[in-house]
């Protein structure tokens, strides 16, 4: 039975393709659904470390662009003890988070312009390479005043080529040329995809009087000591909370674009595999005196309906295999981004195999009428017909 059921399908291979073609793009588009929320909240636990503690103004818990810190309030946190000393120092990095447009020079008909593009600029201190322990400068050096640090994936949020970000190359914020003064990686995590610049620079350009957070890395310190310490010094108007907290907390901000995401790949998948499944209707519909031969020469009906059920599963399970060949090759090249959050889709082991299992469910609905139309008539019906 099974070898007939093979030749069947080689035996109208237009409909074949037909029928993988339209299970393939349910399968892509669930895959696609599957690596957006995945993506995203790997990049976001990569974000968060559990020894960093971030420091915000009070109220401003949902955003660290939104939250507002004195600057007089660092050299009060640098004394807090059990934090990490690396060279005598403690390990507090203030900084500023700053989204804003930049720009870059061109040249156009041997004229220089400049392309605007939007940015996710960092104002830091070198501190924060020992607050951030999965941040490694790849080339050149930590920028000083006057330059800019540029991450690894930045070009790929700011829509520009490699070359156009390399070391020594000139990007515009707030009206100074900043050169370029080495590249960063972080792997993994939303800060590949931002320009980190010197803080004295961003808030002097920017006017403020204020930083957005403050980093700290514990060492021997718990994060109740930091807590403890915020809650006593009311005067400082600041609040502690886990990094890997923060960044879980900014994946629950983003839940309706990921219920959104996944309604529209459910929604158009939905209409593909009724239109698959209307074409495998008609065309098992045509086989009823087929079936009621293979009766008579003395296949039972429930023979009959697995040899539906392994042609629905045999073109289910092609369309499976080029979805995830298609998903696994292509989309880690997909990179997002929703304000501060920067990802590209990603798929591993788990996606695999509930999407198998997704698979396996479509070919079982996909011979239910197919079977009860071929196989409920009774035997004469079918061989009159």
């Amino acid at each position: 039975m099974l070898l007939y059921t093979l030749r069947n399908l080689f035996k109208a291979p237009m409909r074949t393709f037909q029928l993988v073609l339209g299970s393939f793009a349910v399968l892509i588009l669930l895959f696609a659904a599957f690596a957006f929320e995945s993506g995203m909240e790997k990049s976001l636990q990569v974000s968060g470390d559990p020894r960093n503690v971030i420091l915000l103004g009070v109220g401003s818990e949902e955003s660290v662009e939104r939250s507002e810190i004195h600057l007089a309030a660092v050299p009060s946190v640098e004394t807090i003890p059990g934090l990490k000393k690396q060279f005598g120092e403690s390990a507090v990095s203030p900084e500023v988070h700053y989204n804003t447009i930049v720009s870059l020079p061109s040249l156009i008909d041997s004229e220089e312009t400049f392309k605007e593009t939007q940015a996710m600029v960092r104002g830091v201190r070198p501190a924060a390479l020992s607050v951030y322990s999965n941040v490694v400068v790849t080339e050149g050096q930590f920028p000083q005043s006057g330059e800019i640090l540029v991450g690894r994936l930045a070009g790929k949020r700011m829509s520009l080529s490699p070359e156009e970000l390399s070391i020594g190359k000139t990007i515009r914020f707030e009206k100074q040329d900043f050169q370029i003064s080495g590249i960063f990686a972080a792997p993994g995590s939303v800060m590949e995809s931002e320009l980190w610049m010197n803080l004295g620079d961003i808030v002097a350009l920017t006017r403020r009087d204020s930083i957005s957070c403050i980093v700290v890395r514990l060492e021997e310190a718990e994060f109740s000591d930091i807590d403890l310490f915020c809650k006593q010094r009311l005067d400082l108007q600041i609040t502690a909370m886990l990094e890997s907290d923060y960044y879980k907390k900014l994946g629950e901000f983003y839940r309706p674009i990921k219920i959104m995401a996944w309604l529209t790949a459910i929604l158009i998948a939905a209409g593909a595999f009724l239109g698959g499944l209307n074409t495998f209707y008609a065309a098992a519909s045509t086989r009823c005196a087929e079936f009621a031969v293979l009766e008579v020469i003395g296949y039972s009906r429930m023979r009959l309906g697995l040899s539906l059920f392994f042609e629905s599963l045999f073109f289910h399970t092609i369309a499976y295999l080029l979805a995830a060949f298609v998903a696994l090759k292509f989309f880690s090249q997909i990179h997002l981004h929703f304000s501060s959050s920067f990802f590209h889709l990603a798929i591993e082991s788990k996606e695999l195999l509930h999407l198998f299992g997704v698979t396996v469910g479509l070919s079982i609905i996909a011979i239910v009428l197919p079977a009860i139309n071929i196989l409920t008539p009774h035997l004469r019906e079918s061989l009159r017909d």
